[in-house]
């Protein structure tokens, strides 16, 4: 038993709400198990900490915990004008961690449509998600010309075990495009589908100072665009900001967008940010034990140095498996993990008993993990949108697992913004600026009522947004939520400066003083009330509203 039910259709997901109002039970949904763990699950039953990153199973007891892998099919209602319904347990891409049955390519939502012309508008960093979780948390790529507007109505099971369609001219429709779960069991999500297209652009990486393409932290000028002008110009987009002492540089994705059919011919040339390769995982398990020993002290990094060869040794045996029989791959593989291991030994145990000595050495090692663009120019890439669009596929979950906070800025704090951090690095050092990066990236504006971009049309979110993702190492000691945690800083920076903002319910949250966040929120996001209102009314048994998201948003234990 993998501790979840596995409902074959609506009518059983509608009978196992049922069952949880007739017993007094909580019932929630994995998708992906992409967001923060306790936001997903129902309540622990033995007082375990909400902040548990590493888990992908539920807690164990007599709550309802529901993945919808086998409702996970895909139905063309009109091909000719691109409206589809997919089962909510559907994978936008291929998710290679799924435990729950096969999130393969060729069952993807995103691959099923391309092959016959369609696609849609824009996605996130990753496409490993379910398309009910990727919609109902409020997640988005990183563009203020495009947004997942494809969404036009979900099938969607109450909490009364009543099932109806909620289409886009319902008056409800905008809360439950952003309802973590809150207002019902989505199980079919309609889509209006656009044509697919191509994204061409190219990476670069400099450094921050004047010869960066982008005036990082000013006005901009004629020939440099600010950092708010170029998020607002360019159709795609993403900059990987590492502040560190000696290290200074930023990673600049951008993307054209090209909605015409690829000449006769074409050969894609996708974005890969690691090749799909040994090389590539090996570099990936470089990095890995590169953080592990910067965010542990002294003998606690071992047993994050042995989880990453183990998933290390996983990966090659999947990389090998096609290839010869999968007992001999797992044996290559294992030989591969262990002539790594022992060279490497000698210098983790260097580092273990000399700390201080990686720390030092971060500059240098980041010039070779992430080294600036030489004479060869930039890294340039012209794909089909479902594969290079999100460009952070290729990044292994586990081995280069990173959580984050997400915060969403109203786009002409940009410029304010990025100074108050900046300033923030230099004055506090390594306490603030810690071994990661931060991503910056845009939104447009949004209806949805508890999207982090929510816009009445006349509010400071009315442009769109900037968002500033937090990187945290998965396998780093400690929680950066807490009181005290790494994150909480960055939260106070922009609260204590004037600086508006909210943020994505599916990434870290404070979990400290909720009484005082539950009013930010509120205060934050005008339709906060409207939704408990609507949620009360469509879970009146309270079977959805787990001791998470009541604290978060009530501020009531």
């Amino acid at each position: 038993m993998d501790g979840y039910y596995h409902p074959a259709n609506e009518t059983e997901v509608a009978n196992l709400v049922k069952y949880a109002v007739a017993n007094g039970l909580q019932i929630r949904v994995r998708g992906a198990s992409h967001s923060t763990a306790w936001s997903i699950f129902t309540d622990p039953v033995d007082n375990l900490p909400q902040n548990r990153t590493l888990t992908r199973h539920p807690p164990a007891g007599s709550n309802l915990d529901l993945s919808l892998d086998k409702i996970n099919d895909l139905q063309w209602i009109d091909e000719t004008a691109g409206i589809v319904e997919a089962g909510a347990g559907i994978h936008l891409g291929a998710d290679p961690y799924n435990p729950l049955g096969r999130a393969d390519l060729d069952n993807s939502l995103l691959f099923q449509l391309f092959e016959k012309g369609w696609g849609v508008n824009d996605l996130g960093g990753i496409t490993h998600q379910t398309v009910a979780g990727f919609a109902s948390t409020g997640s988005s790529g990183g563009s203020l010309q495009y947004e997942l507007d494809n969404i036009i109505g979900f099938r969607v099971v109450d909490g009364r075990g009543e099932v109806a369609w909620i289409e886009l001219d319902d008056p409800e429709f905008d809360a439950m495009r952003v309802s973590v779960g809150l207002l019902g069991v989505i199980t079919r999500v309609r889509l209006k589908l656009n044509k697919s297209f191509r994204v061409v652009g190219d990476e670069v990486t400099t450094p921050t100072d004047a010869t960066c393409p982008i005036d990082l932290f000013g006005p901009g000028t004629a020939t440099q665009p600010s950092m708010q002008q170029f998020l607002t110009d360019t159709p795609y987009s993403r900059v990987l900001w590492w502040p560190q002492p000696g290290a200074e540089r930023v990673v600049i994705w951008q993307s054209d967008r090209v909605d015409t059919p690829p000449p006769p011919g074409f050969e894609p040339v996708p974005y890969q940010e690691f090749t799909p390769d040994l090389g590539g995982w090996t570099e990936q398990l470089l990095g890995s034990i590169f953080y592990s020993l910067l965010g542990n002290k002294g003998f606690s990094a071992v047993p994050k140095l042995v989880h990453g060869y183990v998933r290390y040794w996983h990966c090659v045996t999947r990389l090998w498996a096609p290839k010869v029989s999968a007992p001999i791959a797992a044996v290559a593989a294992l030989l591969v993990t262990l002539v790594i291991a022992v060279v490497m030994a000698i210098p983790e145990l260097v580092f273990i008993l000399l700390p201080g000595l990686l720390a030092k050495l971060f500059p240098t090692a980041l010039g070779i993990f992430q080294p600036m663009t030489g004479k060869d120019g930039p890294t340039k890439f012209d794909d089909f949108y479902w594969r290079s669009l999100c460009m952070d596929n290729t990044a292994d979950d586990i081995l280069m697992g990173t959580e984050f906070t997400e915060i969403w800025v109203p786009i002409q704090y940009t410029e304010r913004s990025m100074q108050l951090m900046n300033q923030m690095f230099v004055d506090k050092g390594e306490a603030a600026v810690g071994w990661y990066s931060t991503e910056v990236y845009g939104a447009k504006p949004d209806k949805a009522w508890l999207s982090a971009g929510y816009s009445d049309g006349t509010d400071e979110y009315k442009d769109g947004v900037v968002r500033f993702d937090v990187f945290w190492f998965r396998a780093n000691a400690g929680e950066p939520n807490v009181k005290g945690g790494f994150f909480q800083q960055y939260w106070d920076l922009f609260r204590d400066n004037g600086i508006p903002f909210r943020l994505h319910w599916g990434k870290y949250v404070p979990a400290y003083d909720f009484p005082y966040w539950a009013e930010h929120y509120r205060t934050q996001l005008p339709m906060l009330d409207a939704f408990l209102e609507l949620r009360a009314k469509r879970d009146p048994s309270n079977v959805f509203f787990t001791s998470y998201w009541r604290q978060r948003l009530t501020g009531k234990a």
